[in-house]
């Protein structure tokens, strides 16, 4: 079925018995120029200016912390008596793989270093953050193993909230962390909502049909137009996040009129899926008010079988 609407061209595709919403010509995405600069000083080349300066500051503060949380875990386990066991070699093991992780990290993140093009740079870095959060996470899940969890590790975890921070704050159409909560148009003209799961895990989520966006919309307080959160980016950006549910979503027992300005547009409650029109503004008084009235695509009240008219 094709739907059009301000020159958006929605397509219902079906893979088996499930369906998601799907956007044709629509101009999304954003385009902005890279803030970094470099410099010659310091103990590694820091950038200057915008979200790459200031994660590389936040990773010098994580590659100390991690290089400290290291040797804390060499030292608790040293003067041990006996032999030292397979879990507690783990913690050290995997509190070196971090510390090592976090030094590589700052090496890409350096204004002097062209290990990445500039041109994708931001999705680049935000790629490496995930490795890093990783190998944080096998951290952390060892010395939960081992009955472990000294101050420093809920630190570090702190510092990387700030990283992915950081990363959320810098506009690319690849940075997974900028996408958090925004509306995706693929290159097939699905449409997804881009979900934070867990520290450096997204996923991303399908809507099923055009009704499911515009509510969910309006259920975030996001105003009448969704489309205005929408951002277009590559397979491989999605490619990188896993599918989560299906967002199926309805206007059932919402007061609903055609978003256009067309005169004379009838109000509609929708109730036990059929779409009742409101007889008089009396109706729509004692249902709420006009405050109450939210405004969607014809196509969406057109989805919906009449229902008798509520006059009272």
């Amino acid at each position: 079925m094709k739907i059009t609407i301000r020159s958006i061209f929605i397509i219902c595709l079906l893979a088996g018995s499930t369906a998601c919403l799907a956007l044709g010509d629509y101009g999304g995405g954003v385009n902005t120029g890279d803030p970094s600069s470099s410099d010659d000083t310091g103990y590694a080349p820091s950038p200057a200016g915008g979200q790459r300066g200031r994660i590389y500051d936040i990773g010098v503060e994580l590659e100390r912390q991690a290089t400290a949380l290291a040797q804390e875990s060499f030292n608790h386990f040293r003067d041990w008596n006996g032999a030292i066991s397979d879990q507690e070699q783990a913690i050290l093991f995997k509190s070196e793989a971090f510390a090592a992780s976090c030094r590589l990290f700052l090496k890409l993140t350096e204004s002097q270093s062209d290990y990445f093009r500039s041109d994708y740079l931001r999705a680049n870095l935000f790629s490496s953050f995930t490795f890093l959060a990783s190998s944080f996470k096998e951290l952390e899940q060892e010395m939960k193993r081992g009955n472990l969890m000294p101050y420093a590790l809920s630190d570090s975890r702190g510092i990387l909230g700030r990283l992915e921070q950081e990363f959320g704050a810098w506009p690319d159409a690849d940075n997974i962390a900028y996408l958090d909560q925004k509306y995706v148009k693929a290159s097939d003209a699905t449409v997804y909502l881009i979900e934070k799961k867990s520290m450096g895990t997204y996923a991303k989520r399908p809507f099923k049909n055009l009704e499911s966006v515009f509510r969910y919309n309006y259920d975030r307080n996001r105003g009448k137009n969704p489309w205005d959160h929408l951002v277009e980016t590559s397979e491989e950006t999605l490619g990188k996040m896993r599918t989560g549910a299906m967002i199926d979503l309805t206007f059932e027992g919402k007061m609903i009129i055609e978003q256009s300005n067309r005169k004379n547009r009838g109000v509609y409650l929708i109730q036990n899926g059929k779409k009742r029109p409101l007889a008089n503004p009396d109706v729509v008084a004692r249902l709420g008010g006009w405050g109450k009235v939210l405004e969607v695509p014809r196509e969406v009240i057109e989805s919906y079988e009449d229902g008798d008219p509520v006059d009272r």
